[in-house]
């Protein structure tokens, strides 16, 4: 009677152990491939994609996107860290976004793998709509990134430009003037270094925000993302 009662608290005891981690919003699935630096698949039984809740790491190159910096750096230390390993996943207020993906926090041991990926400069910090638990550690993480102008925040100067032919660079330097516009393109020089190109067909882009071109940016320090050229000799 006594054994049999204590096997009954044992399992009791399993079940409310179970419960509480269910409830306290943890998950373990194991990793069955990588997508990107923020983005893996998951041996979840309905869900198959995993995003990093926090965190907004450089994409691919598509037939929609030109691509960023540091894509394949970022999507290389994903699956480092969490690559064919067994994950724990902590949720925030929302599990799923609108396009069905599981959302949160992966840890593999003791390391936030989210963290760790801003802390390395590879991704930067991004929050969407409630889901904001570790908002204060992520955000440490990009100023210590930051700081040490790892990964993304490495800006190259306007001089150097010509070095990173056919390689898309973040670029920081101030707007010099216009030195061409005309049906088809608007150039700006950055600090004579490095010609800006606006094609005309893209404008609505600005347009949207109420911006011209020509005329906002001019004597204004700026950050720019783009595939570097070269035209007639210089760098564009």
């Amino acid at each position: 009677m006594t054994v049999n009662n204590c096997n009954s608290y044992l399992i009791l005891f399993l079940v409310l152990f179970f419960s509480c981690d269910s409830k306290n919003g943890f998950e373990s699935y194991s990793v069955t491939d990588i997508v990107d630096g923020d983005t893996v698949l998951i041996d979840h039984p309905k869900v198959e994609r995993l995003r990093y809740l926090g965190i907004n790491a450089p994409e691919n190159l598509t037939d929609e996107s030109p691509g960023d910096p540091f894509y394949k750096e970022s999507t290389y230390l994903n699956e480092l860290l969490v690559g064919g390993k067994r994950i724990k996943i902590e949720f925030d207020k929302e599990r799923y976004d609108p396009y069905g993906r599981l959302l949160g926090y992966v840890f593999v041991d003791n390391l936030m793998v989210n963290e760790e990926i801003v802390r390395r400069g590879l991704a930067s910090a991004l929050f969407i709509g409630p889901n904001r638990k570790y908002e204060g550690r992520i955000l440490n993480a990009q100023k210590e990134a930051q700081t040490h102008k790892r990964g993304i925040w490495g800006l190259i100067k306007t001089v150097n430009a010509r070095k990173y032919i056919d390689q898309r660079v973040l670029v920081r330097g101030k707007v010099n003037e216009l030195t061409k516009r005309n049906s088809n393109v608007i150039v700006l020089s950055m600090e004579d270094d490095l010609n800006l190109v606006f094609f005309t067909d893209s404008l609505t882009n600005f347009s949207f925000f109420g911006i011209e071109p020509e005329n906002f940016y001019i004597g204004k320090p700026v950050e720019v993302i783009g595939r570097v050229k070269m035209y007639r000799g210089n760098p564009q």
